[in-house]
């Protein structure tokens, strides 16, 4: 194995140093928003047909009497209406209980420490799937939990580690429940898809048959890629070049107390009898949860209802774990874990009030609206659309993810210009959202702003010392080009089959 520690050669390490040179997001929509305001003085008067109205519009100015005043009277509504604001910061409440309570970290322990030797390599890239739940707790357990059960079953470590982290990098938007990511996405959606139509609503669960699929496809899909690819390339361990650390801490992750597995059996018990009750006010015809009139599912207030539904969810099933494992003792512990949880999206905060300002300077000059009628009738007149323009979308968007790490710092710069614009030209929001969360998802695993990726290097230089990035990188490849093509082809069958990505969200509208 190459020795890649001192050597910052190459494509990948160019684009780290240019990715490093960008300013922080909150800079770029500050730059992002003072450009709208330049450009909308230059293109003020310039006239539109509104495509969902018919009625014409024109480009306002923001440096003009009514622009200047408009802009004082809604920096403040602009913060607070921004939708994935609210919507993230209550999800965290919950969420963040049960990290914080341990339910998280060792559920995800438990799943994989228990899985059957045969299916150790998919439980791993499964596990990391679904533990982006956990926010960055599943990268400092799956990867190094990864390679230490690989060592123990005499396969190689760091391919039990690029398994891993396969799962948590690249497949960070699949997942089988509907997660922080899904809600965040949503509402950046929803406020871009406004700009052609003020009253469409998109919820959580737009993409969540999809995602469903998705995590299976991908952990097939890293199983494939470890065994036969880096498995093979990696050849066998030799233990002569293991690192000098100890070991201590790792092994460490594979124990479960007693008092954690009690607090699992609490937290499955809470959470059947939860399901139970909330499949009585769905399922029933003239259930609590449907919509009253018509009766349906999709819509309804089960949907609509979706994220307070899964907040009781986590609070309920992670109170039920801490007490049973003793993690929490009393009733302050609780609200000590609730405001921990929180004081970590204090820089998600401040990202949302800049990035709330640049959306809504963009819907109110209605340079959004212009540029998507004349994009649209771009790609109309050049007969490029359908499933081609979501693959070149797709690529374009990952390749961003070199330069861009924020995964809403990303969207919320392209989703007002791509969302209105593939609209015109017959994508729904919830696809061309879908196919942004592929893009920023495949490509995580071997970007050099990936904030984990130092993290993984350690990992691995604890099995041999002689691991640099350049044997990360090189080992996560595989992953990245694999689950590109196998996940943009599952959204192709898709499309072909016409099966819808949600609840009521098809690839057209």
């Amino acid at each position: 194995m190459p020795d890649n520690n001192n050597e910052k050669k190459g494509v990948l390490n160019s684009l780290e140093r240019l990715g490093n040179r960008l300013p922080h997001p909150i800079y770029i929509f500050m730059i992002m928003a003072l450009i709208v305001v330049i450009i909308s003085a230059l293109a003020a008067g310039t006239k539109m047909i509104h495509p969902g109205t018919g009625n014409e519009e024109v480009v306002k100015s923001l440096i003009s009497r009514e622009g200047i005043i408009w802009i004082l009277d809604n920096v403040v509504k602009n913060f607070t209406k921004f939708p994935p604001l609210g919507m993230v910061l209550v999800m965290m409440i919950g969420l963040g209980l049960a990290e914080e309570a341990g339910l998280l970290r060792t559920l995800l322990r438990k799943v994989i420490v228990g899985a059957p030797k045969t299916l150790v390599t998919f439980i791993i890239v499964f596990a990391g799937i679904m533990g982006n739940i956990a926010g960055s707790a599943t990268f400092v357990v799956i990867p190094p939990l990864g390679g230490l059960i690989f060592k123990t079953l005499k396969r190689h470590p760091i391919a039990g580690i690029a398994a891993g982290f396969s799962g948590v990098a690249a497949g960070l938007s699949a997942n089988l429940l509907i997660t922080p990511t899904d809600i965040l996405s949503a509402g950046i959606t929803e406020k871009a898809a406004q700009i052609i139509n003020p009253e469409i609503l998109v919820h959580p669960a737009v993409n969540w048959y999809f995602m469903i699929a998705s995590t299976i496809v991908l952990s097939l899909v890293g199983v494939f890629v470890t065994e036969r690819i880096v498995e093979p390339r990696l050849g066998a361990y030799d233990a002569q070049y293991a690192g000098d650390a100890d070991y201590a801490d790792e092994e460490g992750l594979m124990l479960i107390t007693a008092d954690e597995r009690k607090g699992l059996k609490n937290a499955g018990i809470i959470s059947l009898l939860y399901f139970i009750l909330i499949a009585l006010l769905v399922i029933p015809r003239n259930g609590l949860l449907r919509e009253p009139v018509t009766g349906t599912i999709v819509p309804s207030p089960f949907i609509s209802s979706m994220i307070p539904i899964l907040l009781v969810w986590f609070i309920l099933a992670a109170l039920a774990y801490g007490i049973g494992a003793k993690s929490i003792r009393n009733s302050n512990d609780v609200v000590k874990y609730m405001t921990d949880a929180m004081k970590s999206f204090a820089g998600f905060i401040v990202l949302c009030f800049f990035a709330a300002q640049f959306v809504e300077f963009f819907a109110y000059t209605n340079l959004g609206l212009l540029l998507a009628v004349n994009g649209a009738g771009f790609l109309k007149s050049s007969g490029f659309v359908g499933i081609p323009l979501a693959i070149v979308f797709i690529i374009f968007v990952s390749l961003i993810n070199f330069l861009i790490g924020s995964s809403s710092a990303k969207w919320a710069l392209l989703a007002p210009i791509f969302v209105p614009m593939f609209m015109q030209v017959g994508f729904s929001p919830a696809y061309t959202q879908a196919a942004y969360r592929i893009a920023d998802s495949v490509t995580n695993c071997i970007s050099p702003l990936e904030p984990f990726l130092p993290f993984i290097i350690i990992c691995a230089q604890r099995f041999d010392k002689r691991s640099g990035l350049g044997t990360v990188i090189s080992t996560m490849i595989p992953y990245a080009l694999v689950y590109l093509a196998a996940w943009t082809l599952l959204l192709v069958l898709w499309s072909l089959l016409n099966i819808p990505l949600g609840p009521g969200a098809f690839m057209n509208l």
